[in-house]
């Protein structure tokens, strides 16, 4: 494991530091959690551009229906 500092309000900042360790311990999973679900840019386009192909978008009409804008 890394230590990485985080940026969040001072309120917040005290409620985490008065948390017990156990507690602590579940926010840090909950972190992990959420951020290894996360996608990057690339994947998000990447699934935006596979579901657009099973609903039938080819280039041709892409192409199209930005024409008519």
């Amino acid at each position: 494991m890394k230590t990485i500092n985080v940026e969040v309000p001072e309120d917040i900042a005290k409620r985490y530091l008065n948390m017990s360790p156990s507690e602590q311990l579940s926010v840090s999973k909950e972190l992990i959690r959420i951020l290894e679900k996360r996608k990057g840019l690339r994947e998000i386009m990447d699934d935006m551009s596979e579901q657009a192909k099973k609903n039938g978008l080819t280039p041709e009409l892409l192409e199209e229906l930005l024409k008519d804008e």
